[in-house]
């Protein structure tokens, strides 16, 4: 009986490896076949970044948006209730 129970605890861990060895592999496969989109979604994010920060934003602007966005979220939490 305790042989049985053997035989079946290493079926099941190699069923569970051999099927996260194949998703590894998909995911791996997928990453290679879709690099070339996320590059280009990628590349105008960077160059807006890149042209702002060339502009030459005072740091108060930084200051302010960051008191805007948190406005924002507890504005968003009192109205939903979590604070």
């Amino acid at each position: 009986m305790i042989v049985q129970g053997l035989k079946l605890t290493m079926m099941g861990m190699g069923v569970v490896f051999s099927f996260l060895a194949l998703l590894l592999i998909i995911i791996h496969f997928s990453a290679k076949l879709l690099k070339s989109y996320s590059e280009k979604e990628a590349s105008p994010v960077t160059s807006h970044r890149l042209s702002s920060a060339k502009a030459g934003k005072p740091p108060d602007d930084n200051r302010r948006l960051t008191a805007i966005i948190s406005a924002a979220i507890a504005a968003h939490r009192a109205r939903i209730g979590l604070y």
